[in-house]
C-alpha cells in the first residue's frame, strides 16, 4: 500500500462546500465538482467592478455600472471579476491566500483569464500585480497577486511586469469600514523608477470590495503615463447595503 493510501485513510479529503468526501479536487478543501461549478459573472458586467448586470438593461449605456459604482469617474477603465466572492470561490481563495496553498494559483488564474471576453485582452501589454509591503510579503512568504500574475501570463502570453511598489504599510482593508477603505490606500503606491511603461495594462489582485486599492494603483499608473488600465480579480464581494 502506498503512502498516499494511508494519508487518505487517516486524513480523508472532505469538501468544505458540499461536505462530501473526494479523491480528486482542489487540494484538500474542495471537490472537483464544487470547484468546476463556481458561478462566473456573465456579460453584461459593471465596467468598474465586474459584477453581472441584468441582461439587455444596459445595451445603450456608455457606462454600464452597478448601483454601488454609479456614474462617477474612475481611473480604472474596465474590471473583470471571476465571480461572486462567496461559496466555493471564497473557500478556494481563502485556502490560497491564508492557508499557504500556493499550488491553487494555476487553477484560479486559469479561471480568471477565461472569465474575460477576448476583447478585454486586446492590446494589453503588461500584467501588473498589486504589490504588498515588504514586511507583509516577508510575513506571508509570497504575494498572492504576483503568483496569479505569473500563471495568467502563461495562459495569455502577456508579459508580467511588477511596475508598482508599495511605499508604506497601511491598515488591512478587511478591518475597516467602507468609508475608511476608500481613503486607506491613498499615497501607498508608486511606479518603480526607470520603468518603461506600457500603453495598456491590467492590474491583478484577489478581491474587489470597494475597489479603493485598485483605483489608487490605476491612478498612479495613469499619472505616470499609462493610457488604459484594467483589472482582473478572483471575486467581487456582495453589494454593500
Amino acid at each position: 500500500m502506498t503512502g498516499s493510501f494511508w494519508v487518505d485513510l487517516l486524513f480523508p479529503k472532505v469538501c468544505q462546500r458540499c461536505g462530501e468526501g473526494f479523491q480528486t479536487g482542489l487540494s484538500n478543501i474542495l471537490c472537483g465538482s464544487c470547484f468546476d461549478s463556481i458561478p462566473a459573472y456573465k456579460d453584461p458586467v459593471c465596467d468598474h467592478c465586474g459584477i453581472s448586470l441584468p441582461a439587455r438593461a444596459f445595451e445603450d449605456a456608455s457606462r454600464p455600472r452597478c448601483r454601488d459604482c454609479g456614474e462617477g469617474d474612475y481611473f480604472l477603465d474596465k474590471v473583470r471579476a471571476l465571480g461572486p466572492y462567496e461559496g466555493a470561490l471564497r473557500i478556494a481563495h481563502h485556502g490560497f491566500k491564508f492557508e499557504g496553498m500556493e499550488s491553487l494559483k494555476s487553477n484560479l488564474a486559469e479561471k480568471m483569464v477565461f472569465c474575460s471576453i477576448p476583447a478585454f485582452w486586446e492590446g494589453v501589454e503588461a500584467l501588473v500585480p498589486v504589490p504588498l509591503s515588504a514586511e507583509r510579503e516577508r510575513e506571508r512568504g509570497y504575494n498572492p497577486a504576483t503568483l496569479l500574475t505569473a500563471e495568467m501570463a502563461k495562459v495569455t502570453g502577456i508579459l508580467p511586469r511588477p511596475i508598482l511598489k508599495k511605499t508604506k504599510s497601511i491598515q488591512p482593508q478587511m478591518s475597516l469600514s467602507r468609508e475608511e477603505r476608500l481613503k486607506n490606500p491613498r499615497g501607498a503606491y508608486q511606479v518603480q523608477p526607470g520603468e518603461l511603461l506600457p500603453l495598456k495594462a491590467v492590474l491583478v489582485d484577489d478581491v474587489f470590495t470597494t475597489g479603493a486599492t485598485l483605483e489608487e494603483c490605476a491612478r498612479v499608473l495613469k499619472k505616470a503615463g499609462v493610457a488604459w488600465v484594467g483589472a482582473v480579480v478572483i471575486g467581487r464581494t456582495p453589494h454593500h447595503p
